[in-house]
């Protein structure tokens, strides 16, 4: 951009000048810069002289990232178990406004008071053929010195129904709908048992939903071994898997209706704002829902008889798989302590200097089901240290272009409520002013997983490239994880080579950002073998001597992790022109087009050629619209010829393309998911799916709702292409 200066002190200056004089090489050696780092590049949305600026700014960011002060500050995070609503979380709530405050960051707190659950009693045990009950306590653990705390309680899952209920024992494998399809297939009823289910291939909410459908009783799930225990490696405290004694903890709120506090869809939690009856709020499931390690379940699956479970349904304890029902029943008591209790986000920031009222912004949350060593005591730690690290310098004397906040967000576990009611109170303001919104929950030693709107996708490439890691970089470990061959120029367009964003589904604060606001939005982790479902995930041996035995000795993959957000953020808000790709995005609609036509013609709605042609069309005049608009850029960019006026009006325009996408048109029930592009796919765990709507209605055959779905597509890829040509209308205005 034309007359465009890098904000930096005369303090900072002489500091700034240093790094960027160092040899390229004793800067790799450092791990300060990639060791392929060569000539100057020109970041993605930069001018060549702005983008030599910002160089020696992202060079110091990165420099000054510490492990052994993300290891400092991560120490009290994971000191006591803090999950929403309790004592423990009121400490790190106070921990972190303390620690951002003395970073020189402005920090605010914002209250709600919200739904939560915790259990008065969960019992379950076995009546016949013999008596025994089963533990919902996990024991301590040799090598795990945390895990006899005081202020750990029993196993639980948060919103379960109350209820004391006895019946036969089910198997129903993972609980989904096609296993009670094979179940009734088999001549095995469900009605009036009692199911259990393992983990796996869906989030749990949906395995209550599904069983209370099905007229179960109660649900008792437990995880398997097959999945996540001994069949797949050594377990915790000898190595990273599930161990015999360890539970999974967490929520079974029906969130496919809506996200966040269950009384108050669509607006705040505020004290005085207007709730549902808990009685009848649709996200809360009716029967008891109970959680077991597979120690304790085995007994209850080893009594079953029945027919032989088919080998879909087999896991890897010692026993052989039946369905049942009976001979094995059980007895399941729960009585949940439900109530309004106050939840609070804590939010950090450094204002910009020359566009303050436009917003970057990082978050991930503070609550955990225990001590939240890995999660999601690593990422708060990794934002924290961004926090850091950004409060450094404008000591320094530099300030970014535009505002940088980090939030905090409470109650996450409990359905993403913290983010959801602070997306809900200040929807308008940020729709008007968030430029991008990047999530982390947690990370450990493992592969790069991003993922986001597809525009967005060239960025994270960008920065993936001048992130370094072990000997080459954050770009080269995301290749390799997506099989993805480094290929030369000749061959394909350097773009076209590169690995895809994840599409974003559910179980993140990501979640009220990109499906209910519609605005930019980022999800950045890295995960080991098991994903998001690493040993101890949710039990009480999530804990600081996990991390530091196995998610991540030395704190090292949390350097990494600190440098790409820190790296996101102030490249994202010093950029000329806002860096999203559009053409990028519209290849990736005309692709989900294709695979919406697959659903339609398996399904056998019609008119199914028809209807996808016109979505086609539309995809394919966004890729062309959006081409011709970055080819403008991109040269007004590499000229240095485009003015402050043209280029803010320019990027107003480009940050607010994506909620173009949403629409308030779709069914009453999925009113609060307003993204008519991207979405959730509640059969799969946490997986993303293209026209999430259109996939509902397909799935439920409902023709009319398909014939709805269409145009309510058609329409937001129409609002999107007319809006890509005004933007380049903008450019080529005398």
């Amino acid at each position: 951009m034309r007359n465009r200066r890098l904000r930096v002190s005369s303090s900072l200056r002489p500091l700034l000048g240093g790094v960027a004089l160092l040899a390229v090489g004793t800067l790799a050696a450092l791990g300060v810069l990639p060791p392929t780092a060569g000539a100057q590049r020109t970041r993605l949305g930069y001018t060549v002289a702005s983008s030599a600026a910002q160089d020696s700014v992202e060079r110091r960011l990165q420099e000054l990232v510490s492990a052994a002060s993300i290891s400092a500050l991560h120490l009290p995070l994971s000191r006591r178990p803090h999950p929403a609503g309790s004592a423990g979380s009121r400490e790190v709530i106070r921990f972190l406004e303390r620690q951002l405050r003395s970073f020189g960051l402005e920090v605010s707190s914002h209250d709600y008071q919200v739904w939560l659950s915790s259990p008065q009693t969960v019992r379950v045990t076995m009546t016949a053929p013999l008596a025994r009950t089963l533990s919902v306590r996990e024991p301590p653990v040799a090598g795990d010195p945390t895990a006899n705390h005081s202020a750990l309680g029993d196993g639980y899952v948060a919103y379960s129904g109350s209820g004391d209920v006895e019946g036969d024992v089910v198997y129903v494998n993972y609980g989904l709908p096609a296993d009670y399809a094979e179940l009734e297939r088999l001549g095995v009823a469900v009605r009036g048992r009692i199911a259990v289910a393992r983990y796996g291939k869906s989030h749990r909410a949906v395995k209550a939903y599904t069983a209370q459908e099905a007229g179960a009783r109660a649900l008792i799930l437990y995880s398997d071994p097959a999945d996540d225990g001994f069949a797949r490696g050594p377990a915790w405290p000898n190595g990273y898997w599930r161990g015999e004694h360890m539970l999974q903890r967490g929520n079974a709120k029906l969130s496919w209706f809506f996200h966040g506090d269950p009384l108050t869809p669509g607006v705040a939690a505020t004290r005085d704002a207007m709730r549902l009856d808990p009685a009848t709020a649709p996200t809360l499931p009716h029967i008891p829902v109970v959680a077991l390690a597979w120690g304790e379940a085995q007994h209850l699956l080893k009594a079953l008889g029945g027919v032989t479970a088919p080998p879909s349904f087999r896991g890897a304890m010692p026993l052989v798989y039946r369905a049942g029902p009976g001979p094995a029943r059980a007895r399941v008591t729960v009585r949940m302590r439900d109530g309004l209790q106050p939840i609070t986000n804590v939010v950090a920031t450094l204002r910009g200097a020359t566009e303050s009222n436009r917003l970057v912004l990082l978050g991930g949350h503070h609550d955990a089901w225990t001590f939240g060593g890995v999660d999601p005591g690593t990422g708060t730690a990794a934002l924290l240290e961004v926090a850091r690290v950004l409060g450094h310098m404008a000591r320094d004397g530099w300030r970014p272009a535009r505002t940088i906040s980090i939030a905090f967000w409470d109650a996450e576990e409990y359905g993403l409520i913290g983010s959801t009611e602070y997306a809900e109170q200040w929807r308008r303001q940020l729709q008007e002013q968030l430029v991008l919104y990047v999530n982390t929950d947690m990370y450990m030693q493992g592969h790069f997983d991003p993922g986001g709107v597809s525009s967005l996708r060239d960025f994270v490439v960008d920065v993936a490239r001048d992130v370094p890691q072990g000997n080459g970089t954050v770009l080269d470990g995301w290749r390799a994880a997506a099989g993805a061959r480094p290929q030369a120029a000749a061959e394909c367009a350097p773009a076209a080579c590169e690995p895809e964003l994840k599409a974003l589904g559910s179980g993140a604060d990501f979640v009220p950002f990109q499906d209910h606001l519609g605005v930019p939005t980022l999800s950045i982790e890295f995960i080991g073998a098991n994903g998001y479902g690493f040993g101890t995930y949710h039990s009480r041996y999530d804990s600081r001597a996990y991390v530091e035995r196995v998610a991540d000795p030395g704190f090292v993959q949390g350097v990494t992790m600190a440098r790409v957000l820190g790296t996101l953020a102030v490249r994202m808000a010093d950029a000329d022109v806002l860096p999203f790709r559009f053409d990028h995005y519209g290849a990736q609609l005309v692709d989900a087009v294709a695979t919406a036509a697959g659903w339609l013609r398996a399904s056998g709605l019609e008119p199914a050629s028809s209807a996808t042609d016109v979505m086609r069309e539309r995809s394919e005049a966004i890729q062309r619209d959006a081409v011709a608009l970055h080819t403008v850029v991109d040269r007004r960019l590499e000229t240095d010829s485009m003015s402050r006026t043209t280029g803010r009006a320019l990027n107003d325009l480009l940050g607010r393309m994506e909620q173009l996408l949403t629409d308030n048109d779709g069914p009453t029930e999925r009113a609060w998911y307003r993204h008519v592009v991207h979405g959730w796919n509640i059969y799969s765990l946490y997986d993303g799916q293209p026209f999430p709507g259109l996939a509902d209605a397909v799935r439920r055959k409902d023709s009319a709702r398909v014939a709805t779905e269409i145009t309510r597509i058609e329409r937001a890829l129409d609002r999107l292409d007319q809006a890509l040509k005004s933007a380049r209308d903008l450019l080529t205005l005398p």
